[in-house]
């Protein structure tokens, strides 16, 4: 026999594929959204919803409109498929990762929580989980605790607490939500979807400023420093060298243009080939590689004392901005000081 699940229900786990029923049973289709008013509304409310994971909010809130809840959970999933930027997709599977999470833990009716469980393929309060799984899941998580050399293995398994099962179980739910991202949108349905995507494209970019301010190429790290030199001089650049200055680039702010203009001090440039390159890389890509990745892959070069203290190059980039911006509030200081000890007739003259 079926499982029933409420409307409610579907409002905390609007990825059951009774949701879909429950819209296509009230005549909801996706392509005739942007025609209507309580269409529009819908909309625009999924690009709350977006922004709520843009802005790095764990919950979403719900109201009493079930089918709105459901709607804008979906529209949100195709507005980001629309936009093609990975790292909002990623924002946005985190956000609904630990809100599905929190009604999990949350949830008394123990066949719901069965087939929600089944859906996404987790299981809890098992206080171990299979080796191949667990490295899949804790890759993602950088503690020393995690690696699996300082863990309790057995069996194929690996033993693990309440606490960190929260930690794993979150981080599957989160690669579920991601792997499933973009969808395949029908460019008419795109072309309608248009000043939607745009509202969350500024407000990406908005919230990108916000976090790393003004692009400062002063404050690069080394290994982008070196890349960016090498293709201005025309060096070839390997893959991962082209993925990591882009995806560099891309994640302090600037847009796959921009990008593709550092490469076109290139004395070989080829602009269709690079502008293909770099759409790729923009949109089917995460962020920049950690330095153990460049490090490994052998684009880790002229570190200096600040690459000590950082494991990642968008750390570096934010340790470094906050730097610079100290030591040019010092010499403003400094200089007012400086003016202000002058006697007046001297500065008359």
């Amino acid at each position: 026999m079926r499982l029933a699940v409420e409307p409610r229900d579907l409002t905390h786990y609007p990825f059951l594929k009774e949701s879909q029923e429950f819209l296509a049973a009230r005549g909801i289709k996706m392509n005739e959204l942007a025609s209507s008013a309580l269409g529009r509304k819908y909309l625009d409310s999924a690009v709350e919803r977006v922004k709520y994971a843009i802005d790095g909010k764990e919950m979403y809130p719900e109201s009493q409109d079930f089918v709105a809840d459901i709607a804008t959970y979906v529209l949100a999933r195709v507005l980001v498929s629309c936009v093609k930027d990975r790292n909002l997709i990623d924002r946005l599977a985190r956000m609904e990762a630990k809100r599905a999470y929190y009604y999990l833990q949350e949830e008394e009716n123990a066949k719901l929580k069965n087939h929600v469980c089944e859906t996404l393929g987790i299981s809890f309060g098992t206080g171990a989980m299979p080796v191949i799984r667990y490295v899949e899941l804790a890759s993602a998580v950088r503690e020393p605790k995690w690696r699996l050399i300082n863990r309790d293995v057995e069996a194929g398994t690996v033993k693990i607490s309440d606490d960190e099962q929260d930690i794993l179980l979150r981080e599957r739910i989160r690669k579920i939500f991601s792997s499933q991202l973009p969808l395949s949108i029908p460019p008419s349905m795109e072309h309608e979807f248009v000043p939607w995507c745009e509202k969350i494209s500024a407000s990406l970019q908005e919230r990108t400023l916000a976090e790393f301010g003004a692009i400062d190429e002063s404050a690069y790290p080394p290994c982008i420093q070196a890349l960016i030199a090498g293709a201005s001089a025309g060096v070839n650049l390997s893959h991962s060298g082209r993925f990591a200055m882009t995806a560099f680039l891309n994640n302090i702010g600037m847009t796959p243009a921009q990008v593709a203009g550092i490469f076109a001090r290139s004395p070989d440039f080829n602009p269709d080939m690079t502008i293909y390159q770099v759409d790729h890389i923009t949109t089917h890509e995460y962020t920049t590689p950690a330095c153990q990745t460049m490090l490994t892959h052998g684009i880790c070069v002229n570190r200096d004392a600040q690459c000590d203290k950082v494991s990642h190059p968008l750390n570096y980039y934010r340790a470094k901005k906050k730097l610079l911006e100290r030591k040019r509030l010092r010499a403003e200081a400094a200089v007012k000081v400086a003016s202000e000890s002058i006697p007046a007739e001297k500065q008359d003259d």
